[in-house]
């Protein structure tokens, strides 16, 4: 098992660079929601469901497959032969895909609902260009522990859009000034980010070697196509069904209930490049199940302190037009909750040669998500659209759950983890009644706490070093 030492540094320093990052993200979203009227706001939540489907054809899946294949690489020489090839390939794809989007732009504006300009399509379709240059490089930064130079990037590229958007958006402007702020943005990260990964590793165009990585790659950008249906897709539809300002409210919910995989993702970061070294090593079914007990501990304490915190937030800091989106928070974080145990569980099936597993069960959990979706929206508004991501969620956490164990039994802690998550929906459900704002700010830090207690109790967590122990480390080992 790694040390505990070197994983909560690392750790840490995701942790800022995630909580920073949303911090300014957050704090930027009161002054956009005000400049724009909410039907721009929901255009911008339209064009941001385009860009989600535009970054996983990009991309390629190729950030999982270096993680993959350099992970699992004999020597630190091939690891940076693979990530090189990985980067190169990830360059190629990036300019083919943008060549042929540009000149589609045209005709993609029709398939969009909102009014979307094909000048605004075009700015998105720039950024998302850049994507493998940034993703594969970060990727590889966190394979190598780099975590400051990643944390650099992280919050030079967030600031820096930040302020373009203060100094370009102006009360009563389109969301032209947004998207161009991201844009310059975008392009010093990448230009910098690419100079680093050919210092590092160089880059490899020999794509004739590359058929293995293509083997693994695509299933794992069919099923994030598949996943659009509701992560993306679901915009659209409230879109052309309830309308835009719907598409606000959603959008701004979407956005304070995605802390809850934000404050995870110090976790997850350290997590998915090591998880394939971990279960290789020695002990290494222990260890992973350790690890992923914490992991999924920590997202049923997250989804209680952000399902109980987030509309309080919303009410303090944004526009009273947007005081619906208060109430959308809670369902948008049990089914963000759901998707990240998913992500924890499915070991198993990226550990299989082959990663049509995870094609197949995206593709039914959409198809059930979708189903549900447009079986409800039409009565029950965006309400529909919440209850169909939950559903179809649960559905993908238990066949990942039973498809991963088939590729690779692991004895998890079942009747801990489920009475976990049982104390967890009880403290939602109590938060929803809660009124007043010292007793909502008072009952998040009770619940929180009293869920961190119950897991230290379960043994899910590690509990505090005892005094006069000689490293944190060996009480981790010990528990």
């Amino acid at each position: 098992m790694p040390k505990f030492e070197s994983v909560m540094s690392q750790t840490l320093l995701y942790g800022f660079s995630i909580a920073i990052m949303k911090g300014i993200s957050i704090l930027m979203l009161p002054f956009i929601a005000t400049q724009l009227s909410q039907e721009a706001f929901g255009r911008l939540e339209v064009l941001a469901s385009f860009a989600v489907i535009g970054s996983i054809l990009v991309g390629l899946g190729l950030e999982d497959t270096l993680y993959r294949f350099a992970g699992q690489a004999g020597s630190p020489d091939a690891r940076k032969q693979v990530a090189a090839r990985v980067f190169g390939f990830a360059l190629t794809a990036g300019a083919i895909l943008l060549i042929l989007a540009w000149f589609s732009a045209a005709s993609l504006v029709k398939w969009l609902p909102g009014g979307i300009t094909t000048y605004e399509i075009r700015l998105i379709l720039l950024v998302l260009a850049l994507e493998g240059a940034i993703a594969v490089p970060m990727g590889w930064l966190r394979m190598q522990d780099r975590a400051l130079v990643f944390f650099t990037s992280s919050i030079s590229r967030a600031a820096i859009q930040a302020g373009l958007i203060l100094v370009m958006l102006q009360p009563g402007d389109d969301i032209t000034a947004v998207l161009e702020a991201g844009l310059i943005a975008a392009t010093l990260q990448a230009t910098a980010l690419f100079c680093l990964q050919v210092r590092d590793t160089g880059i490899s165009l020999r794509l004739g070697k590359s058929g293995s990585l293509i083997h693994y790659s695509l299933p794992i950008v069919g099923s994030g196509l598949i996943a659009f249906a509701l992560n993306g897709l679901d915009r659209w539809i409230i879109a052309d069904q309830v309308g835009l300002v719907a598409v606000a409210e959603y959008g701004v919910a979407s956005k304070f209930a995605l802390a809850a995989v934000l404050l995870l993702q110090p976790f997850s970061m350290w997590w998915s490049p090591k998880r394939f070294q971990v279960i290789a090593g020695a002990d290494g079914k222990r260890a992973a199940v350790r690890i992923i007990g914490v992991g999924i501990s920590l997202c049923l304490i997250i989804c209680v302190g952000v399902a109980s915190a987030a509309p309080i937030i919303i009410s303090l800091l944004m526009p009273a037009d947007y005081v619906l989106a208060a109430t959308y928070t809670v369902g948008l974080v049990l089914a963000m909750t759901l998707r990240e145990i998913c992500e924890l569980v499915n070991i198993g099936c990226y550990l299989n040669r082959s990663t049509m597993t995870q094609l197949w069960i995206n593709l039914l959990g959409s198809m059930i998500g979708l189903a549900v979706m447009l079986a409800l929206v039409g009565q029950q508004g965006v309400w529909g659209v919440i209850a169909a991501l939950i559903t179809s969620q649960a559905v993908r956490l238990v066949l990942f759950f039973r498809a991963s164990q088939s590729f690779e039994r692991l004895e998890y802690p079942l009747g801990r983890l489920a009475l976990l998550g049982s104390q967890a929906l009880c403290w939602i459900g109590i938060s929803t009644q809660m009124n007043g704002l010292q007793q909502q700010i008072g009952f998040v830090v009770l619940a929180s706490a009293a869920m961190v207690i119950s897991a230290i109790g379960l043994k899910l967590l590690p509990g505090f070093p005892r005094r006069g122990e000689a490293a944190v480390s060996a009480r981790v080992l010990e528990w």
